[in-house]
């Protein structure tokens, strides 16, 4: 995936819902061009197979979807090595007066979001299916503890405030999915010939942080 032409990065996610034990995980893709990721859909539905089975047709796999969007802005904020810890993801049904008012405010969303001290922020529009996506990206909160789940940085950030408020957007526009998740892993691109690095791992191993150690000598 990560040699496939205009790849940019992926954010791989994981969620463990603490009542049901219940984990989500999937990816968030970003590429250099719309049709640079049309490919990319089709070819991991298509073609990607792994020992002789189609990716998506392994037993890993279930409740699978799949939305392809236009990336009306994407900006780092912080460093995507180690910087970017959580993100959440707010999907909605908006129709084209929506879309367009909201995809208009992106310069307004981006610098409220450096406000807010994330650490990421991507606006993506599906005009084909009538959505909007947000994707906020941000660092471990400062509470969070070094011997447990990390679910004090999942909690801040699902808390926070409102970037995009469908109640005054004009048109109509209803929230239909929102999710924040640990990032378990971050893939960069690959490139024939270069030295392959492994993914980044901001959230494992393990889980739980590891607070730094005051011995600079290790």
């Amino acid at each position: 995936m990560a040699a496939r032409p205009g790849f940019n990065r992926k954010l791989l996610p994981l969620r463990i819902e603490p009542q049901s034990g219940a984990a989500f995980s999937g990816g968030r893709y970003l590429l250099d061009t719309y049709e640079n990721g049309k490919e990319f859909v089709r070819w991991v539905a298509e073609e990607f197979a792994l020992d002789g089975t189609l990716l998506l047709e392994r037993p890993d796999f279930a409740d699978v979807t799949a939305h392809l969007w236009r990336v009306i802005g994407a900006h780092d904020f912080k460093s995507v090595q180690d910087s970017q810890r959580v993100y959440r993801t707010e999907r909605w049904t908006a129709d084209a007066q929506a879309q367009t008012a909201v995809t208009g405010q992106w310069i307004a969303l981006r610098d409220r979001a450096e406000e807010l001290g994330y650490s990421s922020i991507w606006l993506l529009n599906s005009p084909e299916q009538g959505e909007l996506a947000l994707v906020t990206i941000a660092d471990r909160a400062p509470e969070s503890p070094f011997d447990k789940l990390d679910f004090a940085s999942i909690a801040e950030l699902e808390s926070a405030p409102a970037l995009i408020n469908e109640s005054s957007a004009p048109g109509t526009m209803r929230k239909v999915f929102d999710r924040t998740s640990w990032i378990f892993t971050i893939w960069l691109p690959y490139r024939e010939g270069e030295v392959h690095q492994p993914p980044i791992w901001p959230n494992s191993p393990p889980l739980p942080g590891s607070k730094p150690s005051s011995d600079s000598s290790t």
